[in-house]
Formats: C-alpha cells, structure tokens, sequence
C-alpha cells in the first residue's frame, strides 16, 4: 500500500500549498480532516488499514483527474472537481454509505437527494450551486466508471431531480441602469486615484498612507502596521515608542521594497488596481491578464481604438494581442515605468507580478483581488469583479456601436457567447429599437381626428362625393382628417365615443349659425352626417360595434362626452 501513488506530480503547486492526493479517501474518516493533517495520521498509522473495496473506485478516480490534468481543463474545474469529491466522500461516511464501484452511482442519487433537501428545506445552498456540485460530481463518475453515451455525466444526473435553474436576465430600469453604471464609473475613479497616489515615493514614504477617495472617503494603507492610526506620542515605553516609530518611518535608500515584505500589501495594491483597469480597458479575462508577460509593445491606432502588437526582434509583423482606448496607453506606459522603478521588473517577468509574502504561486493561480475587496469594504465602496467589468464593458459597446459583429471582433467572442453570457437587457435601448422598428414598418400615425391616418407625408386626399360644403381635408384641423381618403376609422369603444361627442358639438356649433340671404348650407352638417355614416357602418358590422355605438350616443345624452371635447361642450352649452 505503501507504493500506491495517488498524487497528481503534473498539478503546479504553489509553495505553501498542501497537494491532492487521494490516498486520503481509502482510509475512513480521513476526508473530514484538513489534507495536511489526513496524511500525517496516514502515515503516523493513526486509521489502521485501508478499506480495500474503495481502493479500485478511488484508483478511477484518480485516472479521471489526471486525463482532466493532462487535457488541459482549467486550474479552478480540477480543484473544484476534486473539492467536491472529497465533499462527497464526507457525507458518504458521515452517512455510512460503502462506497465502492457497485454502490457508487446509488449513493450518488441519495446524495443528490440531500443537495435538494439542502436547498428546498434549510434553505443552506442555492438551486444553482446544488446544480452545479451534483453536475462535477456526475461527470466525475462517469469518467471514473466509463459510462457510456456521448454526455454520460448528463445522463446520470437526469436520474436525480436536480435540475438547472432557469436563467432569469433582470431587466434594468432608467434608476437601476444608472445606478450601475454610476458604481461603475465610481469604481473605476478610486482605483485611478489608487495608481496615481502609490507613486515610488508615496509606497517608500511613511506609513499609514492616506489617499482621498472623494466624496469624504480617504482611503488607509498601512502595510503591516497593526494599529495604524495610533499615535505614537501617547506610548509612555520608549523601546516600544521607538518601534512603533521605526515601523511608521520611510524606507532608507538602501533598504529594498522586497525586505521582510513589510510593503508587499501595498505594492500588490496598485497591481490590482492597474490590472482591473487593463481588464477594464481591453476586455481580456482575468486568466490571461494575470499571467501576461510584459514585453516590448509597438502601438497602431485603429479609429479610436489603439491595437497593440508584439515586438518580435524589431520585426514589425505580429498578431495584436490585446485592443484599448487611446487614452490609456499613457497610463499603462506610467505603470511600466513604476515596475521598473520598483524593481518589480527585475523579480517577475509578468505585467502584474502579484506578490506573495515568501510563497511563490501556483501556475494559472486565480487572482482574489483580497487586497483590494478589503480596501472598498473599509469605505463601504462596492468592488466590481473582472467579470462584470467585462459585462459592462460589452453592453456599453453594444449599445454605443449598435452593431454585434463589431463588438464580438473586439471582445474576442462568438456572437452566440456575447448575447448568451454578456448581453444585459436594457429598457432604454429596447424603447429605441421598437421605436425605430415602428417607423420602419407601420405607416400609421396619430392625426389632429380621432382615428389614424396612413399617410406619412402629410398629403390630404379628398373622399369620393366630396359635398360643395364639406370641410376640405387637411392634416390641420379634426374635421379635416374626416373627409380624407387617407383616415381610417379605429374598432373600438372609445372611438365610438369620440365620434359621437365630435357630432354633439358640432350639432351646438350649427344651432348658433344664422343663414344669411343665400340660404348656405352649414359646414358643421356635414360633418354630423358624416360622422353618423361612420357610426352606422360600424354598427353594421357586428352586435357588439352596435352596442359600442348604442352606448356612445347613451353616454352623450347623459351628458357624459368624450375627454377630448368635454371641456369645449360645457363652454358652448353655456353660450347656447
């Protein structure tokens, strides 16, 4: 037993790092415990003899993470996968499940089981998270046990009832889309404010460095000082006064940034605030931007953009390796100068040599941005992660551009991929668009008349049988649109309504007329007679129109008119 090897020697640690090693699951009970301390009871002999019926199970366990290794997956899927596995194995004995090849995919479901239990009752995990450990756990026991079918892990899930949530996108308001965008720039302000401000001098000088946020927030870096704003003056020891001093004091000349790391939290402080702004700028994810190395870069302008291209040799050819607005070359230029200038340079090759306190990384470490989420925490400033920096930056794109393929090209991204995980519906642009769609499509628009017209151009055209007396058609007045060709009548209630408190006032209009000599028609008969040939032609056309008109001439003779023309009737009923 001694020789087995269920270590994973391919998986990059990092120095301080316990490494995976499965030997830990054979043993009962060892899963519970921390890794380092499982395996030195292993080997200390404190649980015995390995439980030889896990020992095949465990083994294609094994084999599945190592091809994960080889293929290269991604440093946080292994780890997640592995974490979950050891999860599973917990619970298996807390629950005195035999785990073993036959029973596994049984136990499996029971687990799954408890995830929804988990979830439904005690309300301790989200529906997603359930989701999302159940899936890693499935596909790792598919791989394990060679289960056959094209997506086996799929398959074995869709025997529990775990399922995936259904993605909901939360539609923006005017109120909630500003907000955003307002915490988004406010973000983005202070950590400007935060690379401006730890200049050579600045992260050299005294401690605790103070840097004015705005708005009345000032921002505290003090290193590895304790108790940062004491005050030295009140210590009544003198050794301790003098420590305490010493501690506070510049940097001497010939004293390294690097001694002691008693600076490391402020320097990584600047380097995650220059790295969220490059994310910011150029769209790049986190993995990348994290490990890309620093190289000679010769920039090409690209509309407002700039494209960056690598040196190779002093050859001009090359592939653009990332995309950035033109005002931030200064900056990114003004921070490869502080790495120089710091020496950061001269210990790490990378663009952003994070800093580790003695630990030196694992390879494709992600980045958690620990310093930086506790600065924003301590002036209560919301921290905007790399994913929604990147979100923001694609839908402001979006929105800006108008034009999908373009953004997809500067995102690196499939169009399905942007409009699937990145786009974020936003009222204001869909109003625009539906607004524009309407303009496009549908001809009709409101005239001075009840009813629409179907003539963008404002071009009258007079009905057939057009009466000497008739008003002319016009796109002025409501008696105008009546005798237009070019008016449509509209099938409802309300429109009914309108029509008949339109014939009423004109029916008070013409009892105040006096006919001259000639005898000369009114206009305003017209117009009734016209009206009433509507009204008729829509009662004709089903029992329930006539009982609109029916209820519309009700209405006026109760004295109820329309709100268009109520206000018009009350003044001429007092002068008739």
């Amino acid at each position: 037993m001694s020789e087995l090897d269920l270590t994973f020697p391919n998986f990059p640690m990092g120095t301080h790092q316990v490494p995976w090693n499965l030997k830990i699951l054979i043993f009962k009970g060892a899963a519970k415990l921390s890794r380092k301390s499982a395996i030195l009871s292993i080997e200390s002999g404190e649980f015995g003899n390995p439980i030889e019926d896990r020992i095949p199970l465990v083994m294609a366990f094994h084999e599945a993470i190592s091809s994960m290794i080889s293929l290269g997956k991604s440093r946080a899927l292994v780890e997640s996968s592995l974490e979950v596995l050891w999860r599973f194995f917990s619970w298996s004995e807390a629950n005195s499940e035999p785990i073993t090849r036959e029973t596994i995919i049984d136990i499996f479901k029971r687990w799954a089981e408890f995830q929804l239990y988990r979830t439904q009752i005690r309300k301790e995990i989200s529906a997603i998270h359930a989701y999302r450990q159940s899936s890693k756990m499935a596909n790792l026991i598919a791989k394990a046990l060679h289960l056959p079918g094209i997506k086996p892990g799929g398959t074995l899930l869709q025997q529990t009832r775990i399922r995936k949530p259904p993605e909901k996108k939360r539609v923006l308001s005017v109120k909630a889309d500003k907000q955003n965008l307002d915490q988004t720039f406010e973000f983005g302000h202070v950590l400007t404010k935060i690379c401006r401000a730890l200049d050579l001098e600045t992260v050299r000088g005294k401690l605790p460095i103070l840097i004015d946020a705005g708005g009345e927030k000032m921002l505290t870096l003090s290193g590895n000082l304790m108790k940062p704003n004491m005050d030295t003056n009140v210590i009544e020891n003198e050794a301790s006064r003098r420590r305490a001093e010493i501690a506070r004091a510049p940097l001497n000349d010939s004293e390294s940034l690097f001694d002691r790391h008693k600076r490391s939290g402020i320097l990584n402080q600047r380097i995650e605030a220059e790295l969220l702004i490059f994310i910011a700028q150029t769209g790049m994810n986190l993995t990348q931007a994290a490990s890309f190395e620093r190289e000679n870069y010769r920039w090409k302008s690209n509309g407002e953009d700039l494209e960056v291209f690598r040196v190779y040799k002093g050859r001009r050819s090359g592939e653009a390796i990332f995309r950035c607005f033109k005002s931030y070359r200064e900056h990114l230029e003004k921070y490869m100068v502080w790495l120089d200038e710091t020496g950061l340079s001269d210990h790490d090759n990378r663009l952003f040599p994070l800093l580790s306190r003695g630990m030196i990384r694992a390879k494709d470490a992600k980045v958690k941005f620990f310093t930086t989420k506790e600065t924003f925490k301590k002036i209560n400033l919301a921290f905007i992660g790399p994913k929604q920096l990147r979100k923001t930056r694609v839908n402001w794109l979006l929105r800006r551009s108008r034009d999908l393929d373009l953004t997809a090209e500067q995102m690196a991204h499939d169009k399905g991929v942007l409009l699937r995980d990145y786009e974020m519906p936003h009222h204001q642009s869909a109003a625009a668009e539906i607004i524009h769609f309407y303009n496009a499509t549908d001809p009709a628009f409101s005239p001075p008349g009840p009813g629409i017209c179907i003539d963008e151009g404002h071009k009258p055209e007079s009905i057939a049988g057009l009466p000497k007396e008739a008003p002319k058609p016009d796109c002025v007045s409501p008696e105008g649109c009546l005798f237009c060709a070019k008016h449509r009548d509209i099938m409802s209630s309300e429109y009914c309504w309108k029509l008949a408190s339109h014939s009423h006032i004109k029916s008070l209009e013409t009892a105040l007329y006096k006919p001259s000599a000639q005898q000369e028609v009114h206009p305003g008969y017209r117009v009734i007679d016209r009206i009433t040939q509507k009204l008729e032609a829509i009662a004709s056309g089903s029992q329930i129109r006539a009982l609109w008109v029916k209820e519309a001439k009700d209405s006026i003779r109760s004295g109820k008119y329309h709100p268009y023309w109520d206000g018009h009737i009350k003044l001429l009923e007092v002068i008739v």
